[in-house]
């Protein structure tokens, strides 16, 4: 495990990558997250982030390309946004970022006018002008462009919790817990492929380049900060890229850690969708598929009894108490399916 003394050689390093003339004053871990490191590196020239990915051989996806990435076009796109990035280092697995104060937002606090920031944030990075420079960005993690496609990404993710070795009480518990969603998931997946065959076009269809989205993925208040003036800052792009607009919606209204109220899913598809051509279709997609990432959002609550989910958590947090996570996790999951159970799939 890196300690901070040990990455002071490589973040003196993006500084001067990032033409910064500084010395380094500290170096300190920020609060952990779920994926990464990130700490706050204070020199004599102002405050800086570093970012330290996470990097593992069941791990294929990268993080850091995918981010800074991301983050070089939206500072184009949609200036002041995010944060500017400055200077990575593919070798060390580390990027230099502006670091943004602000606080956290907790459950319970958003608004409309948090939500409008976030369509807004959206619309600015599919602006059709702004797209012409986007050609070069990476397909978002687990992208989806068909009904069909969707369908089997949540298959899958059931398949692998489905494998989990059981080996205490915690592991009982999740596998209980996903027989129940997989008996659910079997009945919802038929429902959605039904509802798309009677308003559009086949479920294997692919959803039209022109329609698809530059989505920050992850997308939500979770990964984002209140400023002075109460308008978020918007963080942690590692799963951006190209992919359907509707996979975009249902997880920004399915993340558990600070859930957007459910009465504003309409008015922010609405708004989201404004920036891409036929957004009614959009909006009809994106109803559809709701459900569907709800479900998605258990089977993320319970990745932290897949071996290389739970590995990324102790790297982000090296004083984890794996069992009260677990613990933790298992009741979101369960709260969310309850809410599966109620719902009325959204199809009509």
């Amino acid at each position: 495990m890196n300690r901070p003394a040990d990455l002071h050689a490589p973040c003196a390093a993006l500084l001067a990558a990032a033409n910064v003339c500084a010395s380094i004053r500290s170096l300190v871990p920020c609060n952990a997250g779920g994926n990464n490191r990130t700490y706050r590196l204070e020199t004599s020239a102002g405050v800086f982030a570093v970012k330290q990915y996470f990097r593992h051989e069941g791990d294929t996806r990268d993080r850091l390309a995918a981010e800074f990435d991301f983050l070089v076009y939206a500072a184009k796109a949609a200036p002041g946004m995010a944060p500017a990035p400055l200077a990575k280092s593919a070798a060390n697995g580390l990027a230099l970022f502006e670091f943004i104060e602000g606080c956290p937002y907790q459950a319970g606090e958003i608004a409309w006018e948090h939500v409008d920031s976030a369509a807004r944030f959206f619309r600015a990075l599919n602006d059709p002008v702004a797209r012409m420079e986007a050609a070069t960005l990476p397909l978002a993690s687990e992208a989806c462009f068909s009904i069909t496609e969707h369908l089997n990404l949540i298959a899958a993710r059931l398949d692998r919790l489905r494998t989990v070795d059981v080996t205490s009480n915690e592991d009982r518990a999740a596998q209980a817990l996903t027989t129940q969603i997989h008996a659910r998931w079997l009945e919802l997946k038929d429902e959605v492929s039904a509802a798309s065959r009677s308003i559009g076009p086949d479920p294997a269809a692919h959803l039209e380049p022109a329609q698809r989205c530059i989505s920050p993925s992850d997308f939500g208040f979770h990964n984002a900060l209140a400023q002075s003036d109460g308008t978020p800052r918007f963080l942690d792009f590692e799963y951006a890229g190209w992919d359907d607009p509707a996979k975009m919606t249902g997880d920004f209204f399915a993340q558990l850690a600070v859930p957007v109220p459910t009465d504003l899913f309409d008015r922010f598809v609405q708004e989201a969708s404004a920036a891409l051509p036929r957004p009614d279709e959009l909006a009809e997609r994106a109803r559809l598929l709701r459900p569907v990432y709800q479900v998605k959002w258990c089977c993320i609550a319970l990745n932290v009894f897949l071996p290389v989910n739970l590995a990324r958590r102790k790297f982000a947090d090296p004083t984890l108490d794996e069992d009260a996570l677990k613990r933790a996790q298992l009741a979101k999951a369960a709260t969310l399916f309850q809410s599966i159970a109620t719902y009325d799939h959204g199809l009509y």
